[in-house]
């Protein structure tokens, strides 16, 4: 049943040639994906959960890592767009999204709109440590982000738009 989900993932993959209009549905699919997933908890501190744990089987990786970036992979991954599974490591995606390479580019923070990618250095001594999806335009110099691994969760949050060092676009 796994392979079957998973084949059936790679077939919606949305091509390297898909428009603006597509990868815009791609972005609204995994904001909705993302919001219904808020509360959702890992066991105690522990970094896993059954869905997290599958999350980060989904991207290849070891079990247990700090999690933001695989809820941010899953999230685009259940819309139609498989993104590294370097995004486990906010610094390298970072690197990425300012090299526009594997389907991240980096965007003026001012221009962030839904299913946009918001960069936190929240660690001292990392170009990036923490990563969220954007959840509607900036209002009042805040913008609304889901995001995984907050207090052990993923969360609904407002941040200031003076926090995230980044902000990326997913462009398939």
């Amino acid at each position: 049943m796994r392979r079957l989900v998973i084949a059936l993932l790679a077939l919606a993959v949305v091509p390297a040639s898909a428009s603006a209009r597509d990868i815009a549905k791609v972005r609204e699919r995994a904001v909705r994906w993302a919001v219904a997933h808020a509360g959702l908890h890992e066991r105690g501190t522990t970094n896993r959960s059954p869905q997290i744990d599958r999350w980060e089987r989904d991207m290849g990786i070891r079990i247990g890592q700090p999690w933001c970036g695989a809820f941010v992979h899953q999230a685009f991954l259940r819309a139609g767009v498989r993104l590294s599974a370097r995004l486990i490591d906010p610094q390298r995606s970072y690197r990425d999204a300012q090299a526009h390479r594997r389907g991240l580019r980096a965007i003026p923070i001012s221009s962030v709109r839904r299913g946009d990618l918001l960069f936190f250095a929240f660690r001292p001594g990392l170009l990036a440590s923490h990563f969220a999806i954007v959840r509607a335009r900036p209002r009042g110099g805040r913008a609304s982000t889901v995001e995984g691994n907050v207090s052990n969760a993923v969360a609904l949050e407002r941040r200031g738009l003076q926090y995230p060092v980044l902000a990326a676009r997913v462009t398939g």
